[in-house]
């Protein structure tokens, strides 16, 4: 036990709490279909460079350009612009 006496001893103990951060919106989205009818022996390949690959990279890289843009704008810029710039965007209590 402490001998501290008067103030010191009268304060109140706060524990430190981590919480972590909730995500925000996500963003979705699927591209196109990429035909492996007849690829089996690419499909097996396990090199970086082969063709299906390539494909299959470029294909996730321009979705993901796509989502950025998009998320870019945002559904608020969205509301005002179908509402009008004056207008108050509804919102949830926090």
């Amino acid at each position: 036990m402490s001998d501290a006496g008067g103030e010191v001893a009268n304060q109140l103990v706060h524990m430190p709490l981590i919480l972590p951060k909730v995500p925000g919106r996500f963003y979705y989205y699927f591209g196109k279909p990429l035909e492996t009818e007849g690829r089996k022996q690419e499909l097996g390949d396990d090199r970086p460079k082969s063709k299906l690959y390539l494909q299959v990279k470029s294909e996730v890289e321009r979705c993901i350009a796509y989502l950025k843009v998009k998320r870019g704008i945002g559904p608020r810029l969205l509301y005002q612009a179908t509402h009008g710039f004056e207008s108050e965007v509804p919102t949830f209590e926090i």
